[in-house]
């Protein structure tokens, strides 16, 4: 199965109707291979490219067992941007962080503007990644500086400005607040929607009330991104404002409002949930049983097993069963000796320096290490 697969079912006749149930053969293809079928693609059409892209895009949503990601690095280097464009949604969730710098060059320099709107929204996810200390220092410090010259860039188009605004908000720095303002402000139905996204993505609670009074704005799209970020940036006392958007007319608006609910949490929220499972509505009486097992589970995750309690169990005393604790401290028993000095513990507490990240060693899993990689993408060098 794999590459040879897929192109042996493949019609010699760009016109002809391609098997799409073949394309699950395409998942998980190495750089090679990728590489391999971005210079077979470049034989064919730009419409049959753009289908067989669209369609792997789809597929990925829809099954979380199949990825293409190779595939799509191949694609954000496509002739056609219509073809950057749909390899740029595939890439949307890719924690890779090789991605970075070929991003940000697409961001800045790409000569259609769509496709630059569109590399800002994987590097929006990238940014949230490095916000919480998921990417070195070194790709933060790329991100911003690439993202903030966007938003700050005169001559870039409206559409692309705002998706940098997006993306860059994560890190809630000084500079957001008159951009995230001008966009709130504006007339631009799209600005406002990116403006109330960006807010809640800050995750600081001083945009609540802006956001509050949009919970009933005149447009769906609006009412939305406000619901969205409420619960972001909301806390038991904004629960009641929530109760309009429980009861939107419109259902998006309605399921957001009840995952905003679900992500403020409490006994007050639990309720409003709970009178929602007399809806007439099925998709929002499964998100409320969802919504509420979920909280149920949150709870029992507070009751863990502490050591006083799993002490409580063995007996009485501050010793562990089976271990002979004369002469013996106990950090020492316990291994609390032989943990490292936060302090000097780096990504995912591995204690990894830039150089080990850069061979691929930065991973949380000591059995998780990325060898150095095959295709061109990982090489710092290329860019």
């Amino acid at each position: 199965m794999g590459l040879d697969e897929f192109l042996n079912k493949l019609p010699e006749d760009d016109d002809a109707s391609i098997d799409y149930a073949a394309l699950p053969e395409l998942s998980g293809l190495t750089g090679p291979e990728a590489e391999e079928f971005g210079q077979l693609w470049l034989e064919w059409t730009s419409d049959r490219v753009l289908d067989i892209v669209d369609r792997m895009v789809a597929l990925q949503e829809e099954q979380p067992d199949v990825e293409f990601e190779t595939i799509f690095k191949q694609g954000i280097v496509h002739p056609t941007s219509g073809v950057r464009v749909s390899a740029l949604k595939g890439l949307e969730d890719s924690g890779d962080r090789s991605l970075v710098r070929p991003l940000c060059e697409m961001l800045k320099s790409d000569p259609v503007a769509e496709v630059r709107a569109a590399a800002a929204m994987p590097l929006a996810y990238l940014s949230a990644m490095a916000q919480t200390g998921k990417l070195s220092e070194r790709y933060e410090k790329t991100l911003i500086e690439v993202l903030y010259g966007v938003l700050e860039n005169e001559r870039e188009v409206t559409d692309v400005k705002l998706k940098a605004l997006e993306a860059v908000s994560v890190f809630d720095d000084d500079r957001l607040d008159s951009h995230i303002e001008a966009a709130w402000s504006t007339s631009d139905i799209g600005a406002r929607q990116s403006s109330l996204f960006a807010m809640g993505r800050t995750s600081n609670p001083k945009w609540v009330a802006r956001v509050v009074p949009d919970l009933e704005h005149d447009v769906v799209s609006i009412r939305y991104e406000a619901t969205i970020a409420m619960g972001e940036l909301g806390d038991e006392e904004h629960l009641s404002a929530l109760e309009a958007p429980l009861d939107d007319a419109d259902l998006t608006v309605q399921l957001a409002a009840i995952s905003a609910v679900e992500r403020i949490g409490g006994d007050i929220a639990k309720g409003q949930l709970e009178r929602k499972l007399v809806s007439p509505e099925p998709r929002v009486v499964e998100l409320v049983q969802q919504a509420l097992q979920t909280m149920k589970d949150e709870e029992d995750l507070d009751e863990v097993v502490t050591q006083e309690m799993a002490r409580s169990m063995f007996g009485a005393s501050d010793t562990l069963p089976g271990i002979d604790t004369e002469g013996y401290e106990a950090e020492e028993i316990e291994g609390w000796a032989n943990l490292p000095d936060p302090s000097e513990v780096d990504d995912f507490g591995t204690g990894v320096t830039e150089e080990a990240e850069e061979l691929g060693l930065d991973r949380g899993d000591p059995f998780d290490i990325d060898l150095p990689p095959e295709d061109p993408w990982d090489h710092e060098e290329n860019f």
